[in-house]
């Protein structure tokens, strides 16, 4: 199987009192592309792989994490991004106090999950000020910078007394979740002749 590392992203756990960690590296969704990163692909149903690289361990309490696709307009993707959506996981506890998300159990080592990348606009919404909700060149020239696609791995509890010391997962855009294994990663930029 031949990688192309350009398609893949990895991050590590939120630790002791840490909500959410961002992927240190970002994919250009315009790169081999149109140039328009919210046109990224050709039309159909792309997802993000997660695979767990770092088994997650060493708990303190019993941590929940949710893992999610981001975009920026920045490569290193900070407070300005655009979490597209969350994964699921379990549910704990009782649902007036619980949580969701996976736990260490969910979180073994070359575990992967999928989850369908959904439409910016869709996701959007909240922003009225950008495309397509404000239909002009300026709009959507900045909507257009947002070509830089990374992951969040976010605890819904967060404190000090529920975390992981230790975990990470690498992840990348498939378009086939069934055969992501066997058929690897979607948009690669190489070729071969």
């Amino acid at each position: 199987m031949i990688y192309d590392y350009g398609t893949q992203v990895t991050c590590t756990a939120p630790g002791d009192g840490v909500g959410m960690t961002v992927s240190t590296d970002s994919i250009d969704l315009t790169a081999g592309g149109d140039g328009v990163p919210a046109l990224f692909g050709h039309g159909e149903r792309l997802y993000m792989q997660f695979e767990v690289t770092t088994a997650f361990g060493a708990p303190e309490g019993t941590p929940r994490l949710l893992f999610g696709p981001v975009i920026s307009a920045t490569q290193t993707i900070g407070v300005e991004g655009h979490i597209l959506g969350l994964t699921g996981g379990s549910i704990a506890g009782t649902l007036a106090a619980g949580t969701c998300g996976y736990d260490e159990s969910e979180l073994t080592l070359g575990r992967t999950f999928h989850m369908p990348i959904p439409s910016w606009e869709d996701v959007m919404e909240e922003d009225a000020a950008k495309w397509p909700h404000a239909h002009t060149t300026v709009t959507l020239a900045n909507f257009r910078l947002l070509k830089w696609l990374g992951i969040v791995i976010y605890n819904p509890l967060v404190s000090a007394s529920h975390f992981f010391a230790e975990g990470a997962v690498s992840a990348r855009i498939v378009k086939d979740p069934t055969t992501a294994n066997k058929s690897n990663l979607y948009a690669s930029r190489m070729g071969v002749k």
